[in-house]
């Protein structure tokens, strides 16, 4: 029974609001027949490694222009899977798209070669942990 943990830098209006997007999200994988039903759990004051919140701030500073997340804190949403029918990196990386959107890709695999070029920034930084 995977547990995928996600440590968020989210704005503090905003933090209730992402768990219930992780619930929908885990809704609807279920309703895909992708995972078993899910539970998210969300914790607003986490226990976190040393360095990790000073890290996603780096990160969102980097990706924004120096901009700095105001009123922003580290929240951590588990999504307790029971039961994966498919690759469970898979799952994570649907959940991901929460966090940072999905780049607008050329068809073209000469342009592609260029990764860089279409990066796009997370909305919100992130780590992620997959706990079996």
């Amino acid at each position: 029974m995977p547990k995928i943990q996600f440590d968020v830098l989210v704005p503090d209006t905003e933090s209730i609001d992402m768990a219930g997007r992780f619930t929908r999200v885990a809704g609807l994988l279920t309703d895909k027949g992708l995972i078993g039903p899910a539970a998210v759990i969300h914790d607003p004051v986490p226990s976190l490694a040393d360095g990790v919140e000073d890290q996603l701030r780096q990160t969102y500073r980097d990706e924004h222009e120096d901009a700095g997340m105001e009123d922003a804190s580290v929240n951590r949403y588990i999504v307790d899977v029971p039961e994966v029918r498919t690759s469970v990196n898979q799952v994570t990386m649907i959940f991901s798209r929460l966090l940072t959107p999905a780049a607008d890709l050329p068809k073209d695999a000469f342009l592609l070669e260029q990764e860089t070029l279409y990066e796009v920034p997370a909305n919100y930084p992130w780590s992620v942990e997959i706990i079996r």
